[in-house]
């Protein structure tokens, strides 16, 4: 193996037995791996502590800690990892640096000979040839991020604001050369929360993203020490609980954009479902837990354990259950 090293998130590593600490209040469904580089990604992107000209250390990604494990020590541990601890997914994140193409190569070629746990990739804009050969080897899933809800909020937090490489029209091509690849249902993008955008802005932009078969999900912006953003706040909770509830219903063809009503700050101020609908999507749906690829909840990636709670990394409780449905209350007819 010319990869020596590899970073795994805390959650994971405890999982694996790699990581020793106190047991954890919700364990990792999914396997978070990510690419190892001497250094910082080429990327920088506003909130992120891999980000080329953070002072955020580079064991984070988010919230998370992601320790540096030798690569062969990680492939063992997947290996005999015992059936009582099984990962639904493996999930690699890849920085932006050069030869993260071939890492990701040698990562998912040692993977699947270890396992037959489907993979997903979160990576970087790549050319349709390197997207070709990805599936070739035998990822199932990828993720393009877009982070932000429009053109200027995006060049402000990752493209020229930043002086970073990318550009709005380069991600979406890239989403959309991805789908001719992996198929509808396989390509996946998320939105990051409280960025300055407007709740009809994210609304729009998963319609958009829906009518192209792009699965798309919602992160609660989370301000870590040392990133360019670090002095900006959380989104508000009854915010996030709002476009939680229009994704669900707009990805699953209940509602379009003309079902929901917005004042002249393009707040959502009315949903067109009634009160029983609302209570059955809470009670009886996955609407308000972690959304992205099956198997993946995420643990705390954007919340702290001890609250606000954005995306549940498990089944709410009874007393969570009701808390959402008094937030939205206001909100339908």
């Amino acid at each position: 193996m010319a990869i020596e090293k590899i970073r795994v998130s805390i959650g994971s590593a405890a999982v694996l037995g790699l990581y020793q600490t106190e047991k954890f209040k919700d364990i990792p469904t999914t396997c978070y791996i990510m690419t190892y580089i001497k250094g910082r990604c080429l990327a920088n992107c506003g909130f992120c502590p891999q980000a080329r000209e953070s002072e955020s250390s580079t064991e984070k990604l988010s919230r998370i800690s992601w320790p540096i494990f030798s690569f062969k020590d990680f492939i063992t541990k997947l290996t005999y990892l015992p059936p009582t601890k099984h990962f639904k997914r493996i999930c690699i994140q890849s920085l932006n640096y050069p030869g993260n193409f071939d890492d990701l190569i040698e990562i998912v070629t040692n993977i699947k000979k270890s396992t037959n746990i489907p993979i997903s990739i979160a990576i970087p804009p790549m050319s349709k040839e390197n997207l070709q050969i990805l599936k070739l080897k035998g990822i199932e899933r990828i993720g393009i991020a877009l982070d932000a809800a429009d053109p200027k909020i995006f060049d402000e937090i990752k493209g020229l604001g930043v002086k970073g490489p990318y550009n709005w029209d380069n991600h979406f091509k890239a989403l959309k050369e991805a789908l001719t690849i992996f198929s509808q249902g396989f390509v996946t993008t998320h939105i990051i929360v409280g960025l300055g955008e407007t709740e009809k802005m994210v609304l729009n932009l998963i319609g958009q993203l829906n009518n192209l078969k792009i699965m798309v999900s919602l992160f609660a912006f989370t301000p870590i020490k040392g990133t360019k953003l670090d002095k900006l706040s959380p989104p508000n909770l009854r915010t996030f609980r709002k476009l939680q509830l229009g994704r669900f219903l707009i990805l699953n063809g209940f509602l379009t954009l003309n079902d929901f009503t917005f004042n002249l700050k393009e707040e959502l101020i009315k949903v067109n479902i009634n009160k029983q609908s609302l209570r059955n999507i809470i009670e009886e749906t996955n609407a308000f837990e972690t959304s992205g690829c099956p198997g993946c909840n995420r643990p705390y990636y954007t919340s702290r354990p001890k609250g606000p709670i954005y995306n549940y990394p498990r089944t709410l409780s009874v007393g969570e259950k009701e808390e959402i449905y008094e937030q939205l209350l206001k909100y339908v007819i």
